[in-house]
């Protein structure tokens, strides 16, 4: 994934790799394989970086000429606040509750599906 580091770091939310992997529910060590490319994830977990990323799927594997999508907005003190207390939460929670959090802050987050 050609430019996954460069989108987590210039990010404007400050991410960490164990944020991310926390986030697609994976070990931090196998994101970390997906931004050094030695392990490429499916392509469910490409659309949900993209979407997590606010990037094209095509700008996020590096494809030349793709764009970047629209900028992520600047995150005002209130979201700052939350993500360090949610950060903070989880990092000191047990194993077994951080996950249970991360579910539940995934639902909250995720784009809701809709059906006609």
């Amino acid at each position: 994934m050609n430019n996954l580091r460069t989108v987590r770091t210039t990010d404007p939310r400050k991410l960490t790799q164990k944020d991310v992997a926390l986030f697609l529910g994976v070990d931090r060590s196998t994101y970390n394989k997906y931004e050094t490319g030695d392990s490429e994830p499916n392509f469910e977990t490409i659309c949900r970086l993209s979407d997590f990323f606010d990037v094209s799927v095509e700008y996020l594997m590096g494809r030349p000429g793709a764009k970047k999508a629209p900028a992520h907005q600047e995150a005002g003190a209130e979201t700052e606040t939350a993500w360090d207390e949610i950060r903070s939460l989880l990092e000191s929670a047990p194993p077994d509750k951080a996950e249970d959090a991360v579910r539940v802050v995934r639902a909250l987050l995720s784009p809701q599906e809709h059906t006609k």
